[in-house]
């Protein structure tokens, strides 16, 4: 259990260099001021008969437009540099002196910094809890249960993801390069790829029937299948044809093949 050691190290880290306390201020203020949107927006309802007040669940929605691009880029910011930064830099060989190997710097490394991620984004939530409660809104209790699970395994998928990339790479600047690319893929350009592929694969047109395995396809983005979640669990709306329970098994995916791709390149280069 050496990795403990290194995930305990990972987060006093975070603490000293005081990325921890940044990461509270962001989610703090953010699902703060979200929390105040709401609230403002049921007391204007209130004041005038003619606005319909919002639902409480609509203040669940609010929150997880915002995490489907909050959280891929402070989940691989957290992560991209967590391996090859100490290999860059040869503290890893002072590491790997101890008793310690590279699966324990592997899994150290994501257990810490999802530690990093995770605190801030509880204290978010209780924040905009607080802040609905102090002004007497109605607290959708369950939705944002299932929103904090939802998105507690779309943050852990992102730093997977980024300590996978950072036991791939031998740069960090490399690594920031393709945490960029990763970002930028899952989080905007995945949502064209399945219709781009539909049309390839049709002879450059779009037929009038689309193909049974395009939401399976468009689920392969950890973003996408984070918004198939809420979608069948949290907001019980009608998605696409791909189950709902698929969702979730490319988010656990992510978390274990991630990592695992980067540990196996990781393990037989030299440092």
């Amino acid at each position: 259990m050496n990795w403990r050691l290194l995930a305990s190290k990972e987060f006093g880290d975070a603490i000293r260099n005081y990325q921890l306390y940044a990461m509270t201020a962001l989610f703090g203020l953010v699902f703060g001021v979200f929390g105040y949107i709401h609230v403002r927006n049921v007391r204007q309802a209130r004041v005038h008969d003619y606005l319909s007040a919002p639902e409480p669940v609509e203040f669940v929605t609010m929150l997880s437009l915002l995490c489907i691009v909050l959280i891929p880029a402070t989940g691989l910011m957290l992560s991209y540099e967590a391996i090859v930064k100490r290999r860059d830099g040869g503290q890893l060989t002072l590491v790997l002196g101890m008793p310690h190997d590279r699966r324990d710097v592997v899994i150290g490394s994501l257990v810490g910094r999802y530690l990093v991620f995770l605190a801030p984004l509880l204290l978010g939530v209780v924040v905009a809890v607080a802040i609905l409660l102090g002004f007497g809104a109605t607290i959708p209790l369950a939705a944002l249960a299932g929103f904090t699970l939802a998105t507690a395994g779309l943050g852990l998928a992102y730093v997977a993801i980024g300590i996978g990339l950072s036991g791939l790479v031998r740069s960090p600047s490399w690594a920031a390069v393709c945490a960029f690319g990763v970002f930028m893929l899952f989080v905007f350009v995945w949502r064209v790829v399945p219709d781009g592929v539909v049309y390839l694969l049709s002879g450059l047109e779009f037929p009038d029937e689309l193909p049974w395995w395009r939401p399976y396809v468009a689920t392969l983005s950890p973003s996408v299948a984070y918004e198939r979640v809420l979608d069948a669990y949290v907001f019980e709306r009608a998605g696409e044809d791909a189950p709902s329970a698929f969702g979730v098994a490319v988010l656990l995916a992510w978390v274990i093949l991630a990592p695992l791709a980067g540990y196996l390149q990781f393990d037989r280069t030299d440092l």
